[in-house]
C-alpha cells in the first residue's frame, strides 16, 4: 500500500473512533434513538468505505503469484 493510501485510511479510522466514542456519549447523554442509530449508521458506512479501499487495494495485486486466491478469500470474508 503507497504511503498516501497509508495514511488516508489512518485518518479514515481515527474519524471513525471519534464517531464511537461520540455514540457512547449520546447512550450516556439519553439522546434519541433515532440520533444514536443516524450516527451507527454512518460509522458502519465509514467502516465499509476502509474496507472496500483495502479491498480495491488487494484487487490491484491480482496478477501476483496466489493474488487471485487471496482476493477472492477476502471478498468472501468482507461480504
Amino acid at each position: 500500500m503507497n504511503p498516501g493510501e497509508k495514511k488516508k485510511l489512518e485518518v479514515m479510522l481515527r474519524r471513525i473512533q471519534g464517531q464511537v466514542g461520540g455514540i457512547g456519549k449520546m447512550i450516556e447523554g439519553d439522546k434519541s434513538c433515532e440520533a444514536v442509530l443516524t450516527q451507527i449508521s454512518a460509522a458502519v458506512s465509514s467502516l465499509k468505505s476502509v474496507g472496500r479501499s483495502l479491498l480495491v487495494e488487494e484487487a490491484a495485486k491480482c496478477g501476483e503469484k496466489n493474488g487471485k486466491d487471496n482476493y477472492g478469500k477476502l471478498l468472501k470474508r468482507y461480504l
